[in-house]
This record gives structure tokens, sequence and C-alpha cells, in this order.
């Protein structure tokens, strides 16, 4: 996920998710799973070698994740699974201790987000940015009403896989500090159309939302012809398209790359 760019770094506390709706059918998880031939079942959750990286030292005893990096946080699993809530308490603390980090999850499970919440959430950690996903209609209809009620300081909307047109209208304010969209990847991946992208740059930009177009997916539909777009290319091909708003050339929404610069994180 990280791209090897120098502000990113990857930390994946846990592994394995169950699937909970329209946009869980071809999970890129289980894909990866199956094509590196894992032994275990996708959809049994369980700790990685890497659970305490945040907390890890080198030799010389400086950090493995340097200051100031942006953590794409639990990126092969929910971190509000629930078959997880044994192990979250402990992620929370490292996240209270790594202030000087900004720490990015996304989630389906947005209705779980106060029951897993740590006891001194308050209204939010400073370096927690929470991305609520929706796939649909259906999916943002009911997710992200929840979603703008919870007390969280940084707030992204990822829709991904984007398997239908959706307006967002309604729930986009200055609360909201980005807005992502993606297609969806893999063999029996559903066909993004590029209207509904920028149907949705469009809402962004009326409410003045940073807005990025993450990738293409597999089957990308322009202008009425479908294009098979190799994995390889599906980020480039969206970032050749020039539509993103308010999104630095490290794909960093401008408000998010305002608070990382604070002198809280570095």
């Amino acid at each position: 996920m990280s791209e090897n760019w120098s502000i990113y770094a990857d930390w994946n506390p846990w592994h394995g998710c169950t699937k909970i709706s329209p946009g869980c059918r071809y999970c890129y998880v289980y894909r990866q799973d199956e094509m590196y031939g894992s032994d275990t079942s996708s959809s049994l959750c369980r700790k990685t070698a890497a659970f305490n990286l945040p907390l890890k030292r080198k030799r010389d005893k400086t950090w493995k994740i340097e200051s100031g990096k942006l953590v794409f946080t639990c990126f092969t699993s929910d971190f509000l699974l629930r078959d997880a809530d044994p192990w979250r308490a402990e992620c929370w603390k490292m996240m209270k201790i790594r202030k000087d980090l900004l720490f990015y999850f996304f989630t389906k499970r947005i209705d779980r987000f106060m029951e897993c919440a740590p006891e001194d959430w308050g209204d939010g950690y400073d370096n927690v940015l929470v991305g609520c996903t929706v796939e649909n209609q259906q999916m943002a209809d009911y997710r992200l009403p929840i979603f703008k009620s919870l007390p969280i300081k940084h707030k992204s909307i990822i829709v991904a896989p984007m398997i239908e047109a959706v307006d967002l209208s309604a729930y986009l304010d200055e609360t909201i500090e980005e807005v992502a969209v993606s297609g969806e990847s893999g063999v029996y991946a559903r066909p993004c159309h590029y209207e509904w992208i920028l149907a949705i740059r469009e809402q962004c930009v009326a409410h003045n939302i940073p807005f990025r177009f993450h990738q293409t997916g597999a089957y990308f539909f322009k202008e009425g012809k479908m294009y098979r777009i190799p994995r390889r290319f599906q980020l480039s091909q969206a970032h050749k398209a020039n539509i993103d708003y308010r999104i630095d050339e490290y794909m960093v929404p401008s408000k998010i790359k305002f608070e990382w610069k604070d002198d809280d994180y570095i």
C-alpha cells in the first residue's frame, strides 16, 4: 500500500477478515492469500509478527517506523473486526505512544466504532485518521450517518470498490478531510464507470472537499467503451486522469498535509 514513498509506512497487526457486505465479494485479501497459497483460511483472523511494529527499534535504538510517517493500518483485515477485540486495546496504546505518527485505517464496521474505542478516546486522538468504506448507495446511506455522528478528529470517506453510482452530497462538509474512489481489482471484478467517478468529484468540488481517484479497477468504462486494465497500471492510469482535487504529489489531501507537518507529529 505504501508504494515505497518515503512518507508512508504499513502496519498490519492482524490478518484475515470476514465478509459482511457486497463490496467484500471479491476481497483482495482472499485473492492474495489464494495466490500465495496460504494454508490458513482468509476468514480466520490471526495476529501477525508485525503486531508491535510501531514500538520496534533498530539496532541503533531509533524507531523502525521513523517519525512523521503516515501509517496505513490493518489493510489486510478490518481494524474493527470483532475477532480482533482481544488485541485492539494494545494497538490503541501503541498509537497513543507514537504521537509522532499518523495512523490511518479503513473500516466497513463503523457501526462498531464506539464499542471498540479506547476509554480515553474523548473527541478523538489527534494522530488517528479513520476512513469509512462504502461501495454502493445502500452502504453509504447506512454507514455515513453513523460515521458523521462519531467523535473522530480526522475523517475520510472511501468509495471502494465502487460498484455503482453513489451520491455523497448529504454527507460532505468540513468534517470530511478526503474522499477517495477506486474501482475493483481482480479477475472477477465488477466494472467501474468513469462517469460515476466524475460525479463524486463534482460533489467534492462543490463542497471544497479533497478528492482522489485512487485506482481504475480491472474493468473500466469510459465513453461507452470498456477497458481491461492490468493490475500494474490501475493506479497509474487513475493518476494520469489528472482529476484529483486538493491532493498533493504524495496523494495526501491538503488538510491532512497541514496536520501531518504540525509539530505534534514531527
